[in-house]
């Protein structure tokens, strides 16, 4: 009877201890950061799943620990970031958490020799790879100005077309690091237009004279508030004015700006929201994110536009095994007033993010358009590779990341007006084809795509971004 006592009384103990092991946990007791040489903690802290004094259950730290790397990383300023406990107390239950990063070069003085054109396809297949349709110039970009994560660009270049751009986003100003501000100015001139869209290709035009036929300004403040580390907020106000030579207005399109006016002035107020729970936002490896966006063009102060347009959207991202993910990302957009809009500002698909694969070549002026854009990725390549000791300090070491990807996109393009010689609208259209991507420095993205559409063209197709 003893020794069945004895035996219970262990297995008790044993059953205890188990408990503890799923159910422990563990207290932040503080955030220790290395490797911040120019950036502000708090920018880093922003993208924790976590802060000091929280509890977290030690089933839950691994799950903590990525999703804040790659929260981290995300922000585009580093080129590795690390996490792990340091000064473990069993006694108290607490522990402090060091954060590593790799800083990223933030500054760039390049010389600009851009193309003019949408993107590299239209340049290289439609207008012959000419010379005069690029721009060179002088572009100062700094993506963390003071340390806050705050992107300071100023550009001005010649050529194709004549622009000077000034732009500032300062994101922990006030409210405990939750809203930020920021602002912009622009101008910019062309000796040649794009005054019309015919099967569904821009068409172009410049006087004998080569006098200015377009000229664009605008000028506006932004209000930016992150309440916490999955909501963001946007509130833009713009003044914009457009003008065009009078060769356009009366003889090119007189839908131009519409009813052959040469002056467009108009205010506009815009609304950005959305919930983001991505794993590494600039090239998502899971999760998923919900998306808004409101805009009033003409306030009444100028009789000159008058549009409310909504767009509505979410990208959604499977994990089918290890390195093998699926994504989805759809977009809606809507006028809400249904008047004729001018062809300068009557934009669709072919645009941004918005490319349906295979028809790269191609716009589709609309209205309203739906898009979706679908496709299997794997990752065959992950790795930080020390390059020369002789490079600055955030060019010694690079992560590299390989993934070859699958495709499969479609949309729909309503347009009431611009109809008669673009076969691509009020119709669905979609592509598909294999790809391969690569990320340098956890912020260059460049892709090459060969794909095919469903009017029985193909071509490869190459494009690049970048995170900031």
């Amino acid at each position: 009877m003893c020794r069945l006592r004895i035996q219970l009384f262990f297995f008790l103990i044993i059953c205890v201890f188990s408990l503890n092991a799923q159910d422990g946990f563990l207290v932040v007791n503080n955030i220790l950061y290395q490797g911040n040489h120019h950036t502000k903690e708090k920018v880093i802290f922003r993208e924790l799943t976590f802060s000091i004094g929280d509890t977290i259950y030690l089933s839950e730290i691994e799950e903590h620990f990525k999703r804040s790397r790659l929260q981290i990383l995300s922000t585009g300023l580093f080129n590795s970031a690390t996490l792990n406990l340091k000064n473990y107390s069993i006694t108290h239950g607490k522990s402090d958490i060091e954060i590593l990063v790799e800083e990223n070069w933030y500054l760039y003085p390049v010389p600009i020799f851009e193309l003019a054109d949408r993107n590299f396809n239209v340049w290289w297949n439609e207008q012959g790879k000419s010379l005069s349709r690029v721009n060179y110039g002088l572009r100062i970009s700094h993506y963390n100005f003071t340390g806050n994560r705050d992107p300071l660009k100023f550009k001005v270049h010649f050529g194709y077309t004549r622009k000077y751009e000034l732009t500032y986003q300062r994101p922990y100003w006030m409210l405990d690091n939750k809203l930020g501000i920021g602002g912009s100015i622009f101008y910019s001139d062309n000796k040649e237009i794009a005054y019309k869209t015919e099967g569904n290709k821009s068409l172009f035009a410049q006087a004998d004279d080569e006098r200015r036929l377009l000229s664009r300004f605008r000028v506006g403040p932004e209000l930016k508030y992150r309440p916490d580390l999955n909501n963001y907020h946007a509130l833009r106000l713009e003044y914009h004015h457009n003008q065009i030579d009078a060769l356009v207005a009366e003889e090119l399109n007189p839908n131009y700006f519409l009813d052959g006016k040469e002056d467009l002035r108009f205010f506009y107020l815009e609304y950005d929201y959305s919930y983001d729970k991505r794993l590494l936002n600039y090239y998502p490896l899971g999760g998923y994110m919900l998306f808004a966006n409101i805009k009033k063009e003409g306030l009444g102060i100028f009789n000159d536009f008058n549009n409310l347009s909504i767009t509505l959207g979410f990208e959604k991202y499977f994990t089918i095994k290890e390195k093998l993910i699926f994504g989805t990302r759809n977009k809606g957009k809507t006028n809400l007033i249904r008047n004729q809009i001018a062809f300068a500002n009557n934009t669709g698909i072919g645009w941004d993010q918005d490319i349906v694969g295979g028809y790269e070549l191609y716009v589709m002026d609309g209205t309203d358009y739906f898009i979706s854009m679908n496709n299997v990725k794997f990752q065959i390549f992950d790795k930080n590779m020390r390059t020369a000791s002789w490079l600055p300090r955030q060019f010694q070491k690079m992560n590299m990341s390989l993934f070859v990807r699958a495709n499969f996109d479609f949309a729909y393009i309503n347009e009431p007006t611009y109809k008669e010689t673009n076969s691509l609208n009020n119709r669905l259209i979609y592509g598909y084809g294999p790809a391969v991507d690569i990320i340098l420095f956890n912020n260059f993205l460049i892709s090459f795509e060969y794909s095919f559409n469903d009017i029985g063209e193909q071509g490869l197709y190459l494009s690049n971004s970048f995170v900031f």
